[in-house]
């Protein structure tokens, strides 16, 4: 690992660590759905052994540890200490899940470890997805299964706000992480050592009382890295452009709800 990955995977660390308190905490679904939908879609069987990398607050993590019941395990890991904390406490319950700090790129565990190996909206976030994937192969059992999420649309507004922001930040905080896999073949380019790879598409509605919660909620997810680019003495000036392009989203009661369509990919551990 180079001198910049490990910067770049400190300052994800680091980001997602101040976004922990709040992080699917805000009254608005939307990270729990999309874990929902990739467990389904993996259909883990009772007894597996799975690992959630980039963990989170739990949104893959506890549907998985339902569908392998205790006779199974679950491990989650995750750089944020402040993730890892909330998590572990909530899992506390749950003798067959362990909850610990982990890279999601490089996981320390032995070679076939696992029968199913989880990212929910992780793999656009790490230095070297390429990396990331090839030690996932390690881990699983051959014909093991990796089950991943990214984004097949994101909601108007949400890309609407970010260019309307974009003046205001520096040129390499408006790299958007997850063009990395904004399509099928994009994919698909990272998954040659992978058998069956298959996607499905998962639309996923959230809904906001109104502005103030939208942009609470920003803060709380991936998106604080963009709006901590935001000089401090432009922040107010930043808020006040994103309630403009709000304003054109809002329902008459003062709703927003946005749309967004997640991707799950699956493939295979070739033998």
């Amino acid at each position: 690992m180079t001198a910049s990955d490990a910067e770049a995977k400190a300052a994800v660390a680091a980001m997602f660590d101040r976004s922990a308190a709040t992080y699917e905490d805000l009254g608005a679904a939307y990270f729990g759905p999309m874990g929902r939908a990739l467990v389904s879609r993996a259909a883990i069987t009772r007894g597996s052994r799975v690992l959630d990398v980039g963990c989170g607050r739990g949104a893959v993590l506890f549907p998985a540890a339902e569908a392998t019941g205790p006779s199974g395990s679950v491990v989650g890991i995750d750089l944020a200490p402040g993730m890892v904390e909330r998590t572990a406490a909530a899992a506390a319950h749950l003798p067959w899940v362990t909850v610990a700090l982990g890279d999601a790129a490089e996981p320390d565990f032995p070679d076939g470890s696992f029968d199913v190996v989880l990212a929910g909206l992780v793999l656009f976030f790490l230095p070297s997805p390429e990396t990331a994937l090839a030690n996932y192969r390690r881990l699983l059992r051959p014909g093991g299964k990796l089950v991943f999420s990214t984004f097949a649309a994101q909601d108007p507004l949400l890309s609407a706000v970010v260019r309307a922001l974009t003046p205001l930040v520096p040129p390499e905080a408006a790299e958007r992480p997850v063009d990395r896999f904004k399509d099928t073949s994009s994919i698909s380019a990272f998954l040659g050592d992978w058998d069956a790879v298959a996607y499905s598409g998962q639309p996923i509605e959230t809904s906001f009382t109104g502005k103030d919660h939208l942009w609470t909620w920003f803060w709380s997810h991936g998106m604080r890295a963009f709006l901590e680019a935001v000089p401090a003495d432009r922040l107010e000036e930043a808020e006040a452009i994103a309630y403009r392009v709000m304003d054109a989203a809002a329902g008459p009661d003062g709703r927003i709800t946005l749309h967004t369509t997640v991707r799950i990919t699956t493939a295979i551990c070739r033998d």
